[in-house]
């Protein structure tokens, strides 16, 4: 027996695959689109044994526009999710509207500027494409998923619900699907829900891996409970753990050690203030894009006993709330960089390395973007436009791998 595993074909996760379940690999991603937002999704049955989609997302206040209201700012958004069936028929759909209230705009700077919520959708099995839209009411920017996905049947009774990753936020657990951790964001929080007919007991391992080392940095087995609706929820500290992205593993056995369920998913972990040797040379080409010729030099030339210093103290200059244990600077230049990672890299470098995302660590999510993949005439190129900033940008992958590269700009970059 394997356990069926929900799935969103654009974000692989583990499934039945004959005698023994696949293992894949599940990437963050980022909405596409010029509002940006995380979205992660399960399957849960209700208490007539209907199937349940839950949405859950998490949105930086900051991606919002705020206008005054009185003596407060205030902003609002929507969600809305259509489901097409195999026909492209709209076969179901809901829409939320949510409203934001500030007292002034340093509230956006300070931690508690995560908007997050859990959205439910009953669905029958069967297949379907699901699109997501997250609007600003204000600036009328927006943000999309435009994915596949299967409902499996649960006539059988034995199936994975999904992930669910969360995250400490001030005392409570809210949805985190950018799956971001360390500096600010605390441990890796995720919890597993099972539906599994029989009293035997089921185990859940857990695993952490550096991909750079191919070493295992964390693991532990924890029993799930016999009892309907099983679930597990696992913590991971990662204070100790060096920047970078890191390999969960989650493998189900029963009680006979069979193999019932695997899967993998991409977490990262943020550490800045975190040196270690081996990774010291990286972050200091990181913050090229952003440091003085002198800062930069300095933090180059600098001998172990100078880094931790040098290093917190070309920080703390940019912290806009340095009275806080939070730097939202840091924060969101490193979130730019893990964007950049997994969106823009390719087998030849990083994608902070790559000319799109030096772009785009530099000027954020470009105003409005042009594809053009199957030119008859050319290579793939794609055109980013930043209005506010009057820059044109086009990048061209003249040798077909992925390698985007620009090759013309309408100012200099």
């Amino acid at each position: 027996m394997v356990l069926l595993g929900f799935m969103f074909i654009a974000v692989p996760s583990a499934r039945a695959m004959g005698s023994r379940p696949e293992m894949m690999t599940e990437y963050t991603e980022a909405s596409q689109g010029t509002l940006r937002f995380y979205l992660q999704k399960v399957l849960f049955r209700d208490s007539l044994g209907r199937s349940n989609i839950e949405f859950s997302y998490s949105l930086a206040m900051d991606q919002l526009q705020f206008i005054a209201d009185g003596e407060n700012y205030q902003a609002g958004y929507s969600i809305s999710v259509i489901i097409y069936d195999q026909d492209g028929q709209q076969t179901a759909g809901d829409s939320w509207e949510r409203t934001v209230k500030i007292p002034n705009y340093h509230h956006l700077q300070r931690g508690d500027s995560i908007l997050a919520d859990t959205l439910v959708l009953p669905l029958p099995p069967g297949g379907y494409r699901a699109k997501i839209t997250c609007r600003d009411e204000n600036s009328d920017r927006a943000g999309q998923f435009d994915q596949q996905l299967t409902v499996p049947s649960l006539s059988s009774g034995n199936y994975i619900g999904g992930v669910k990753f969360e995250r400490d936020y001030h005392g409570s657990l809210i949805p985190w699907p950018n799956r971001i951790y360390g500096d600010g964001a605390g441990p890796i929080i995720f919890r597993v829900d099972l539906y599994h007919q029989g009293s035997d007991s089921l185990d859940l391992k857990a695993s952490l891996s550096d991909p750079r080392t191919q070493k295992t940095v964390w693991e532990k087995t924890q029993g799930i409970p016999d009892r309907p609706g099983r679930a597990a929820r696992m913590i991971i500290p990662v204070d100790s753990f060096p920047d970078g992205n890191y390999r969960l593993g989650l493998v189900i056995n029963d009680h006979k050690k069979n193999l019932l369920w695997q899967s993998q998913y991409q977490v990262m972990v943020q550490n800045p203030a975190l040196l270690t040797r081996g990774d010291f040379e990286e972050k200091i080409a990181q913050v090229e894009y952003i440091s003085r010729r002198s800062e930069f030099d300095s933090l180059k030339k600098a001998g172990p006993e100078q880094r931790d210093s040098l290093w917190k103290a070309f920080w703390k200059s940019r912290d806009p709330t340095p009275d806080t244990d939070k730097n939202e600077y840091r924060d969101a230049y490193y979130e730019k960089i893990n964007y950049a990672n997994s969106n823009f890299g390719s087998s030849i470098r990083p994608g902070w390395r790559t000319d799109m995302g030096r772009i785009y660590i530099k000027y954020g999510q470009p105003d409005e973007t042009e594809k053009h993949p199957f030119e008859i005439d050319s290579p793939p190129y794609e055109i980013w436009y930043y209005y506010q900033d009057g820059l044109k940008i086009i990048f061209l992958d003249r040798h077909g791998f992925g390698d985007y590269r620009i090759v013309y700009a309408n100012r200099e970059i």
